[in-house]
């Protein structure tokens, strides 16, 4: 039987939680006999599988100069309350060329902004798409994240809908319409990793006509350990009496849809309620290292970005509770993370979390974006006996790698008919 070749494409594959979820989706892969699995990026990689559209120098420089000139251009020419990252794709790059040098049946697309395609070379792709949304830029103009509740997306992008807080060019608009343009010229197969994607997907003007398909992103579940609590937090040099929150996100401190300022609240709402504990609030992912007191029960402690799964690992097992407070999330990876170390979530009832997150089973919703409830859902979770091995059987059986490569696998052989 001839095996179908797929070849996923990234801005990278070792930054940030899209490029994480493509390695899995590709990990996953390997479980499939009739599915053969690369990954193609335009960033530097130490992974030897990874093949680099980046064959010369030139095509290096290049890719760091206009990712950067891109960047200044949209923040010289837009000014926005709407702090989120952004791409426009349009400045020209060997990447297709080096594309259609290799071997695929079907190219499968993920994180692909700071100009890993232009949107003018989407008609020159003459195999079959697949497009993994990691994000809402599919949808959107140039942003990436949608923090107002705009509905340009669904609308469509005009003169007469542009934020009263949007200065100078619209190049969200000027985006939008070429995303418009070109898009329609090709045919594009969407895949969503949570059911909350597949409705925002459906509302959008761009994709109101397409069939998302609903595929989580894979997890391999026994890469992850039940690690000793107390040996954990003694690595981590916490006490062990401490009642120990978790909190983990790429620039979790900065980035506003992250929500920490939320939990920030929660947690100190929850110290005043049982003032006799000490709770620790644990952060992962953000560059700033520090450890200060945020009340006379409440330390936080950050330990910065971590790259060694294993450590990820221990520090997730220190944990009585894994807290994710984001506005929105596409998916949830920090939560299936934990789930599988063993570790109940809190989260706000909304977006991707709501396909991980069963109330009093492997964590709790609360009210977006309610602090109260968040801090008493805290305390309530820390009160209670949880099991771990349950829940991470429960991980396995929704988002295990040979469950999800099955979907693949019937999802692909239905491309290529």
């Amino acid at each position: 039987m001839k095996r179908i070749k797929v070849l996923h494409l990234g801005y990278s594959d070792n930054y940030g939680g899209a490029s994480i979820a493509m390695n899995r989706i590709n990990d996953a892969l390997s479980f499939s006999e009739s599915i053969d699995s690369k990954i193609a990026t335009i960033t530097h990689s130490t992974k030897q599988d990874t093949i680099s559209l980046n064959v010369t120098y030139f095509d290096k420089l290049w890719t760091y100069i206009r990712v950067r000139i891109a960047y200044k251009l949209v923040g010289y020419f837009q000014k926005t309350s709407n702090k989120s990252g952004r791409s426009i794709n349009f400045f020209p790059s060997t990447v297709i060329r080096r594309l259609g040098k290799l071997e695929f049946d079907i190219l499968h697309l993920h994180w692909i902004g700071n100009e890993t395609i232009r949107l003018e070379d989407f008609p020159k792709i003459k195999k079959p798409i697949v497009w993994t949304f990691h994000d809402k830029w599919a949808m959107l103009g140039s942003e990436h994240t949608q923090i107002d509740e705009s509905n340009r997306f669904i609308e469509g992008y005009s003169k007469s809908n542009k934020p009263i807080s949007t200065r100078g060019i619209d190049i969200d608009k000027w985006t939008w319409e070429r995303k418009k343009k070109f898009f329609s010229t090709v045919k594009i197969q969407p895949v969503v990793v949570s059911s909350w994607l597949s409705e925002e997907t459906k509302r959008s003007f761009l994709w109101k006509n397409s069939s998302p398909e609903i595929i989580p992103n894979p997890i391999k579940v026994n890469s992850w350990e039940l690690l000793n609590k107390e040996e954990s937090r003694v690595v981590l040099n916490i006490p062990e009496t401490n009642k120990v929150v978790v909190f983990g996100a790429v620039n979790g401190f900065t980035d506003q849809l992250k929500g920490y300022d939320n939990l920030e609240k929660a947690i100190l709402y929850a110290g005043k309620l049982q003032i006799r504990e000490k709770f620790t609030l644990l952060v992962f992912g953000d560059s700033s290292l520090k450890k200060i007191s945020l009340a006379e029960n409440v330390e936080l402690m950050s330990i910065g970005k971590i790259d060694d799964l294993s450590f990820l690992n221990r520090v997730y097992c220190a944990a009585d509770l894994v807290v994710v407070p984001s506005y929105f999330e596409t998916f949830g990876q920090v939560a299936v993370e934990a789930i599988s170390c063993g570790v109940p979530v809190i989260a706000f009832k909304t977006s991707g979390l709501i396909d991980i997150i069963i109330d009093n089973f492997n964590g709790f919703l609360c009210k977006p974006f309610c602090i109260k409830d968040m801090g008493e859902k805290i305390l309530f979770a820390l009160s209670l006996n949880w099991n771990s091995e349950a829940m991470r059987n429960n991980i396995e059986e929704r988002f295990g790698y040979e469950h999800i490569a099955k979907k693949y696998e019937s999802f692909y052989k239905e491309i290529m008919q």
